[in-house]
C-alpha cells in the first residue's frame, strides 16, 4: 500500500501524542478509566511512539523549522490543508451539513485553481470562507455509532475503534493517494509529517513537561474528538451515555 494512504491520516495523531520516554511506568489503576480499558497496552505503545518522535521525527522537524523560511512553511501547510477538502466535502454531506458541504467544495475549487494547487488559501483571504473540517470518525459519532475503547496504535497514535474505521475511509478521499509514483508518495508523506510536527511543537513541548504525558495526551485527544464531532458543543446526555456504554 502506498506511503500516503498508510500514514497520512494518522500522522497528526501520533505527533500530538508524544512525550518523554520516562512514561513507561504503568500505574496500579491502569484500565479503570471507562474509555481506556486497554491502558496497560496503550501505555507501552505510547512509549514506543514517544521514542520514535524523540529520536527521529522531532530533531528533523526542529531542523526544518530552523532552516526553511516561514513563508515556505506556510505554503506547505496550506497545500496539505487543501488536500483534506474532498474529505470535508464528503463528511459534511454525510452529516447533512448542506452549507458546510458547499463551503468545502467552494474552498477546494477556488484554492486548487486560483490558489495555485492550494499553496494559497484564497477562499479564506478573499471570501472569509474557513475550513469546515470533518472526517468519517466524526460522521460515525454523529450517526450514533459507539466510539469503542481508546487505543494507541503503533506509529499512527491515539484513536478509538470507530476512528480507526474512519481512517480507512479517509484514505480514499485523499487526492495524493491516487498518484501512482513512489517518489511523490514518500516525498509528500515525509513533508506532511514535518509540517504537522512543526504545527504541534508547542503542544508537544507541554506534554514533555507533564507529570503523566500519557494521561494528558489521552484526555486531550478524547476531548478534542468529542468536541469536533459536535462542533464544540456535545450534548450532555451524549457524553453521559457514552461513558455508561463503555463501562
Amino acid at each position: 500500500m502506498k506511503a500516503w494512504t498508510v500514514m497520512k491520516r494518522g500522522a497528526a495523531a501520533v505527533l500530538v501524542a508524544v512525550g518523554l520516554c520516562g512514561c513507561a511506568h504503568v500505574p496500579d489503576n491502569a484500565g479503570q478509566h471507562p474509555e481506556d480499558p486497554w491502558e496497560s497496552m496503550n501505555r507501552q505503545t505510547f512509549l514506543f511512539n514517544s521514542a520514535v518522535d524523540e529520536y527521529a521525527i522531532r530533531p528533523v522537524a526542529k531542523g526544518y523549522q530552523a532552516v526553511v523560511p516561514t513563508f515556505v512553511q506556510d505554503r506547505v501547510g496550506a497545500f496539505f490543508t487543501n488536500m483534506t477538502e474532498p474529505r470535508n466535502i464528503l463528511n459534511n454531506a454525510l452529516q447533512g451539513k448542506g452549507h458546510d458541504t458547499m463551503v468545502s467544495l467552494y474552498r477546494f475549487l477556488v484554492n486548487t485553481t486560483l490558489g495555485l494547487g492550494g499553496l494559497f488559501d484564497v477562499a479564506d483571504h478573499w471570501a472569509g470562507q474557513k475550513v469546515r473540517a470533518e472526517d468519517f470518525g466524526q460522521t460515525l459519532r454523529v450517526w450514533g455509532v459507539p466510539t469503542g475503547p481508546y487505543v494507541v496504535l503503533p506509529i499512527l497514535g491515539p484513536s478509538t475503534i470507530s476512528d480507526a474505521t474512519g481512517t480507512v475511509v479517509g484514505w480514499y478521499t485523499e487526492p495524493l493517494a491516487y498518484v501512482d509514483d513512489d517518489l511523490v508518495q514518500w516525498g509528500s508523506t515525509g513533508l506532511y509529517l514535518l509540517d504537522q510536527r512543526v504545527r504541534v511543537m508547542p503542544a508537544t513541548d507541554l506534554l514533555r513537561d507533564a507529570v503523566d504525558p500519557y494521561v494528558m495526551a489521552r484526555e486531550g485527544f478524547l476531548a478534542n474528538r468529542r468536541n469536533a464531532a459536535f462542533d464544540g458543543n456535545p450534548p450532555v446526555e451524549f457524553v453521559q451515555d457514552e461513558f455508561e456504554d463503555q463501562k
